[in-house]
Protein backbone atom coordinates (compact mmCIF):
# COMPACT_ATOMS: atom_id res chain seq x y z
CA UNK A 1 0.00 0.00 0.00
CA UNK A 2 2.45 2.30 0.79
CA UNK A 3 4.44 1.75 -2.31
CA UNK A 4 1.50 2.60 -4.12
CA UNK A 5 0.75 6.17 -2.76
CA UNK A 6 4.65 6.48 -3.06
CA UNK A 7 4.41 5.94 -6.63
CA UNK A 8 1.52 8.35 -6.68
CA UNK A 9 3.14 11.07 -5.29
CA UNK A 10 6.52 10.59 -7.72
CA UNK A 11 3.85 10.53 -10.86
CA UNK A 12 2.26 13.78 -10.01
CA UNK A 13 5.48 15.15 -8.31
CA UNK A 14 6.79 14.68 -11.54
CA UNK A 15 4.14 15.45 -13.99
CA UNK A 16 4.03 19.01 -12.00
CA UNK A 17 7.49 19.27 -12.60
CA UNK A 18 7.41 18.58 -16.52
CA UNK A 19 3.87 20.20 -17.50
CA UNK A 20 3.55 22.68 -14.84
CA UNK A 21 0.24 21.53 -13.67
CA UNK A 22 -1.44 23.91 -11.20
CA UNK A 23 -1.84 21.29 -8.53
CA UNK A 24 -1.76 22.58 -5.03
CA UNK A 25 1.88 21.93 -3.31
CA UNK A 26 -0.58 20.65 -0.11
CA UNK A 27 -1.67 17.71 -2.62
CA UNK A 28 1.87 16.65 -3.08
CA UNK A 29 2.86 17.16 0.76
CA UNK A 30 -0.30 14.84 1.76
CA UNK A 31 1.12 11.83 -0.47
CA UNK A 32 4.42 12.63 0.67
CA UNK A 33 3.79 12.39 4.61
CA UNK A 34 1.49 9.74 4.04
CA UNK A 35 3.81 7.32 2.02
CA UNK A 36 6.59 8.54 4.69
CA UNK A 37 4.07 7.09 7.79
CA UNK A 38 3.01 4.06 5.79
CA UNK A 39 6.88 3.30 4.90
CA UNK A 40 7.89 4.11 8.42
CA UNK A 41 5.21 2.01 10.23
CA UNK A 42 5.72 -0.92 8.12
CA UNK A 43 9.93 -0.42 8.85
CA UNK A 44 8.96 -0.57 12.38
CA UNK A 45 6.80 -3.41 11.72
CA UNK A 46 3.44 -1.43 13.45
CA UNK A 47 0.35 -3.31 12.84
CA UNK A 48 -3.13 -2.02 12.47
CA UNK A 49 -5.72 -4.44 12.40
CA UNK A 50 -9.24 -4.61 11.54
CA UNK A 51 -11.59 -5.47 14.32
Amino acid sequence: MSHIILALFLVVFGLNLLFGLSTPPWITGLLALFAGVLIAMNHFCVRVDRK
